[in-house]
This record gives structure tokens, sequence and C-alpha cells, in this order.
């Protein structure tokens, strides 16, 4: 390989270095789309009024009170099933040791 050879070589690195830093630069500084955004806004033709959203609130309270109320009663009757398997439990280990029982 000649000397002007290596030159060239040398060069054609050089330039491949710059022009991918430049492109790494522009890819940088280009912003970058997210989707589905996530901060979509879409034009309302009004707007909610303190009554109307005063209604939902309340709505809302409502639907918690009866979620809250559903929740505690499944709680419950779970205390009351576990109860109930507690029992049996201790009927059938008592069977058990009857049936069972070394003579």
């Amino acid at each position: 390989m000649d000397m002007p050879d290596v030159g060239v070589a040398v060069s054609t690195g050089a330039v491949g270095t710059i022009v991918g830093a430049v492109v790494a630069w522009w890819k940088a500084k280009q912003p970058r789309k997210i989707e589905p955004d996530p901060l979509h806004i879409e034009k309302t033709d009004k707007f909610v009024t303190r009554g109307e959203f005063n209604k939902h609130v309340e709505a809302n309270a409502r639907d918690h009170e009866n979620l809250f109320g559903r929740m505690n009663r499944n709680d419950r009757e779970t205390s009351e099933l576990k109860g109930i398997l507690s029992g049996i439990r201790e009927d059938l280990s008592a069977i058990k040791n009857k049936l069972f029982k070394t003579r």
C-alpha cells in the first residue's frame, strides 16, 4: 500500500466519523413522537358548569359508597364462611380420630 492510499483511507474514515457524529446530533435534536398521544386534548363546544360537575361528584360518591358497602358485606360473608369451614374441619378431625383410633 502506497502512502497516498493510506491518506485517502484515513481521510475517508475521518469523513465517515464526522458524518456519523452530525447524523447522531441531528437525530438527537428531532422531536420525539409518542403514540398514542398521552396528552391528547380535543376541542369542545361547551364547558362543564359547576352544577354539572357537582352532580358528577355526587354520583361518583354514591358509586363509591355502594362499592364499599358491597366490599364490607363480602368481608362479613367471608368471615362467616371461614367460621363454618373451621367447624367442619374440627368435626372431620374428630371423626377421623374416632375411626382410626388405635386400640
